[in-house]
């Protein structure tokens, strides 16, 4: 066992919770074992004046993460499962995936209990192109503001009056104990969740064998399953945080169910594919589904 695990993650509440969160079940496994976090400020924490989608992508929350697990500056890293890229550089890999909390979309507004009852003169916070599909597809009356920038701070704005509401996963917002301040949460058939939504990865070098196998002690095979062919959508269709795509997995006994969503970035159309397969053929089932929504003319609205 290693005496020291040094734990690369982001200083944002929510990413320093996650870290927090993926040290206690380490030491759940071996209380000997000391937890450094390295503290980074990436790209994606710098810039906050512009959408992702104009700037690089999520890729600017994982990069400098990722060269400090490369250059052996940190041995583990901690992510979101929905900020991670389909493919991840040739000496790193997901080694585990803790259990996902509610993988849904939340709204949080001060004034509105749900979207339905939004004015015209009211807007929504987000730079989310998924949740800007929704919305114009959806509720195209409701105006539309750019907001980046840590959870507490958006809400914040909320309650400051700055934006009449705005849309967060519920996973972030139960992790930082804001779940009161939830108006209404977003019905997944409608509003399929963002792949990899709600779950926490941790990533390492592949060639680390002796940590690869205590990590790999804290993965839930039922989240890694679900995760694993979402992700296979994604990959698919060489998606960016610049692709209105979405997809949620979930498993009912014996069988997978995969839902999913590929819009254009106008709202104007949004094409859903929904597919169940058996739990031994969850490695072939996210393909499916990718298939599935290219057949029904995904490829046209991407």
């Amino acid at each position: 066992m290693p005496k020291i695990i040094r734990i690369a993650t982001r200083k944002s509440p929510l990413a320093l919770w996650q870290a927090m969160k993926v040290s206690e079940l380490i030491k759940d496994i071996d209380n000997s074992i000391n937890i450094e976090l390295v503290k980074i400020t990436t790209s994606g924490d710098k810039i906050l004046d512009k959408p992702l989608y104009d700037i690089g992508g999520k890729s600017l929350f994982l990069k400098e993460l990722e060269q400090a697990l490369l250059e052996g500056s940190c041995d583990i890293a901690v992510h979101s499962m929905k900020d991670m890229p389909a493919t991840l550089h040739e000496d790193l890999h997901i080694n585990a995936i803790l259990k996902r909390e509610d993988s849904r979309d939340v709204l949080i507004s001060k004034d509105y209990r749900s979207l339905s009852e939004f004015n015209e003169n009211a807007s929504i916070g987000t730079s989310s192109v998924r949740r800007i599909c929704n919305l114009k597809c959806e509720y195209p009356n409701i105006r539309i503001s750019d907001m980046r920038g840590n959870i507490d701070t958006r809400i914040k704005k909320v309650f400051d009056g700055e934006v009449g509401g705005i849309i967060l996963a519920a996973a972030g917002v139960k992790r930082l104990g804001m779940e009161t301040k939830i108006s209404e949460y977003l019905e997944k058939n409608l509003w399929v969740p963002a792949i990899g939504q709600g779950a926490i990865g941790i990533e390492l070098k592949k060639d680390n064998h002796i940590l690869n196998q205590l990590i790999n002690k804290l993965n839930h095979k039922s989240t890694s399953l679900c995760v694993n062919a979402e992700r296979q959508i994604s990959e698919y269709f060489n998606a960016s945080c610049s692709t209105p795509i979405a997809a949620n997995a979930v498993i009912d006994n014996n069988n997978i169910i995969v839902s999913s969503m590929i819009g254009s970035i106008d709202g104007s159309e949004k094409i859903y594919h929904k597919e169940t397969g058996s739990i031994k053929d969850s490695n072939k089932i996210g393909l499916s589904v990718a298939i599935g929504l290219e057949k029904k003319g995904a490829r046209n609205l991407l």
